[in-house]
């Protein structure tokens, strides 16, 4: 009963009406079976019982994303560790020093071999010798065998100060090279591992792309310390970074080997937080994986854990507490719903969102399964999608990607159902989806996704 005077309850703006269109006879691009990855700082393979086969939770966690993925150890720690075979483990970011050992490299050989993930390893060019490195080297082959994927020489070379320019980089890598093949002749690289300068990438690729395994390149929406660095900018469309993947893809194509945007995550420096580690941090990383995707990249690794400064990182997918548990963060469910839907060959996918920040892929399977990716960004405004599939689609399931807000550090689900403390997951609430003369119609609410299984 409403009382004489009294405001008429605010009514619920409509959602914006949605619609897609998809074609699974064009494909957009493959996508690579280890295109999942993480990444690490050096120093992380020096805590004791991390990479370990016998960390049950993180082979669980790493299990669950992929069966084939890479692990990348670098980033700025690289170019200020020694490899001491017999010594202490060392991590002193005050006085840049890190120290591994054997040790180190047998832990993450047998972590790699019981997840199923190869390593792709960073060498010193930043302080190190061509000697030390070749040494590291024969190290890191003789403990990782067949896990071994490449290795890098240097971390953001371009941000090297003593390299005034890419010649200079150029001739000291060439340098590194010879020792390492000169060593281990059948020794894999990877590189240059730019932190942006494109141009250095495209020398590179020029010169070496017929020798090398993987281009490289890094990525962050901007820096934790830039006051612009909020969830709405994260969010938002990057059209400079989409240039720049066509430019990547164009000389990955040319020179005919892969390009990897091997440390990517956020905002650089640890990520921001309240930002980088709310569930927003989810649907910006489903959506980054997907962009890469679409953009013929060979693959992505999502930097993690320990950074420079020797603390957690505020975007890590994966942390673990003092006692050395691990457990899933909002990113992570990100990679999870990827890990459902980023399978097989992207197809095309014709979108009208109206203006919502919405994107969505599909992909299709081998044996023919559809799966569809639905992501709205826009933190204010829902979404009313129809999708017009082609005839013989008859049944269907829906999986949301969820929490309470846009900010939330927790109570993140995917189908209904969080990642356990063992690092297990198992949807929960799987909604089955209505099919009628070859169209579907859902909700998908504000900052929220929804991933579709269609048979």
């Amino acid at each position: 009963m409403a009382f004489l005077g009294a405001p008429a309850p605010a009514a619920e703006p409509p959602a914006n009406v949605v619609t897609l269109q998809v074609d699974p006879q064009t494909v957009v691009s493959p996508i690579a079976p280890d295109f999942m990855g993480l990444g690490y700082e050096t120093s992380a393979t020096a805590q004791p019982g991390y990479f370990s086969a016998q960390n049950h939770e993180l082979v669980r966690l790493y299990r669950q994303l992929s069966p084939h993925g890479l692990i990348r150890i670098g980033g700025n720690i690289s170019d200020h560790t020694r490899y001491v075979p017999d010594g202490p483990p060392i991590v002193n970011p005050e006085e840049r020093l890190t120290t591994i050992n054997q040790t180190c490299l047998r832990d993450l050989a047998a972590f790699a071999r019981a997840t199923g993930w190869q390593v792709m390893w960073g060498l010193n060019l930043g302080t190190g010798s061509p000697a030390e490195a070749v040494t590291e080297a024969r190290a890191v082959t003789a403990a990782l065998g067949g896990t071994l994927h490449s290795f890098e020489i240097g971390n953001e070379v371009d941000l090297q100060p003593h390299f005034k320019n890419y010649a200079a980089y150029y001739a000291a890598y060439q340098q590194f090279r010879t020792a390492l093949r000169t060593a281990l002749p059948q020794a894999r690289l990877s590189g240059p591992d730019v932190a942006g300068n494109l141009h250095w990438v495209l020398a590179f690729a020029q010169t070496e792309g017929h020798d090398v395994q993987l281009l490289t390149h890094h990525y962050y929406r901007s820096g934790a310390s830039d006051p612009n660095a909020t969830l709405a900018c994260l969010l938002a469309p990057d059209a400079r970074w989409a240039d720049r993947l066509d430019q990547l893809h164009a000389a990955s194509q040319a020179q005919g080997v892969g390009y990897r945007i091997n440390e990517v995550n956020s905002f650089s420096g640890g990520g921001k937080t309240n930002v980088s580690d709310t569930f927003g941090a989810a649907l910006w990383c489903l959506d980054c994986l997907f962009v890469l995707a679409a953009h013929g990249c060979a693959g992505v690794n999502l930097e993690t854990d320990i950074n420079q400064h020797a603390w957690l990182s505020h975007y890590s997918p994966i942390l673990h507490d003092a006692s050395g548990h691990c457990h899933a963060c909002p990113e992570y469910y990100g990679l999870l719903a990827f890990a459902l839907a980023g399978q097989g060959d992207l197809v095309k996918l014709t979108l009208a969102p109206g203006n919502l920040n919405l994107t969505a892929y599909a992909t299709k399977r081998p044996e023919g399964a559809l799966w569809l990716t639905i992501i709205n960004k826009d933190l204010a405004q829902d979404a009313d999608v129809t999708v017009t599939l082609p005839a013989g689609f008859a049944s269907g399931a829906a999986f949301r990607l969820s929490a309470p807000s846009a900010t939330s550090q927790a109570q993140v689900t995917l189908a209904g159902a969080e990642v356990s403390a063992a690092g297990e997951w198992s949807p929960r609430l799987a909604e089955p989806i209505a099919i009628h003369s070859s169209s579907i119609h859902l909700p998908v609410p504000h900052a929220s996704a929804v991933v579709l299984q269609l048979k």
